[in-house]
């Protein structure tokens, strides 16, 4: 049950960044699924607010796919900023029964409110114990109720790389997960994840910890509408000894969403930094649209700008002031 649940909160972390809360109605952009319309979105006066917060939550998303790992039983993960990868994965855990067979057997959970989920896989080293290039874990969701959602569908991490000491907690471990109609509901959206992701969890710095996202493609429908992130990448790294907790974070890939008219491509030229669960309190954020960019400026932990050029010239045409709130309430 427990796995269950940590699942349950790593998935929520990851799909509501995508589309909860963004508050835009259908006459705001296509819904009809699979992505947004043809071309690159024009970023204009008008919408640039709207596309860099779409931009900007859709790269939160893709980092919080390393939160994912903590359902394996191997890792632990503190809460972060809404929107941004689950914070600091502080200590290794030791496998539990569950995981501890070659193979491992199918193991069947049951869930708190009604349902189930499937655990097995494959150590080639459960003794010692240690991961291996092709060890893999398989989990299987069955209208699996935690009180926070219902998943359904399947969740398959193959380990890649790893070093360091299992046990300690020391390591530098490297995954692909693999969502095939991962589906969330809730009682606001209901979220179907289909793609891939590959995620490092860099511990060998301890007490800075590193997690790093990637995937080729991950697509998200849900009832507000489709998200598909392609060549994504985040990074983000955590000294988890400092009182307050500083973070740094960066992203980059490109978006095609039914929330707007076509594509737009994101970067983080100036890395985000901040404290603990706190907003960032410096970066940049930059969209790139057609002919167009709009860019997001930290000011500080409150307050930022979105700097608009219209035309492509590198002249800013507009600067729009908000605050971090108001950003989010978009």
């Amino acid at each position: 049950m427990q796995r269950s649940l940590l699942l349950s909160l790593g998935a929520l972390s990851l799909i509501s960044a995508c589309s909860s809360g963004d508050g835009f109605s259908e006459d705001q952009g296509n819904n009809n699924g699979g992505g947004g319309g043809g071309g690159t979105t024009e970023i204009t006066s008008a919408n640039a607010a709207r596309v860099t917060r779409v931009s900007y939550q859709s790269s939160q998303a893709a980092g919080a796919a390393g939160s994912y790992s903590s359902g394996t039983g191997f890792i632990t993960s503190n809460s972060g900023p809404v929107g941004r990868i689950d914070g600091s994965l502080g200590t290794s855990s030791k496998p539990t029964s569950a995981n501890s067979g070659v193979p491992i057997p199918p193991t069947v959970d049951s869930c708190l409110e009604g349902g189930t989920t499937t655990l097995s896989g494959d150590i080639a080293d459960p003794l010692t114990p240690t991961l291996t290039p092709g060890d893999y874990f398989d989990l299987t969701f069955q209208d699996c109720a935690d009180g926070l959602a219902v998943i359904d569908g399947s969740l398959f991490y193959e380990v890649d790389a790893f070093a360091g000491d299992l046990l300690t907690g020391v390591y530098d471990l490297t995954m692909t997960a693999t969502f095939t109609d991962f589906q969330v509901a809730t009682d606001e959206d209901t979220l179907l994840s289909n793609g891939d992701a590959t995620v490092r969890l860099d511990t060998l710095d301890f007490p800075v910890i590193t997690t790093e996202t990637s995937g080729d493609s991950l697509t998200i429908d849900g009832d507000l509408g489709s998200q598909t992130l392609s060549n994504f990448a985040s990074s983000f790294t955590q000294d988890t000894d400092a009182l307050p907790s500083p973070y740094m974070q960066s992203g980059s890939g490109t978006l095609n969403t039914t929330l707007l008219s076509g594509t737009v491509s994101y970067s983080t030229p100036v890395e985000f930094e901040g404290f603990d669960a706190d907003n960032p309190n410096s970066g940049e954020f930059l969209v790139t649209g057609a002919n167009s960019t709009a860019r997001l400026v930290v000011v500080d932990n409150v307050n930022i700008n979105i700097e608009l050029d219209s035309d492509g010239d590198g002249t800013v045409d507009e600067t729009i002031e908000m605050t971090w709130a108001e950003f989010e309430s978009l």
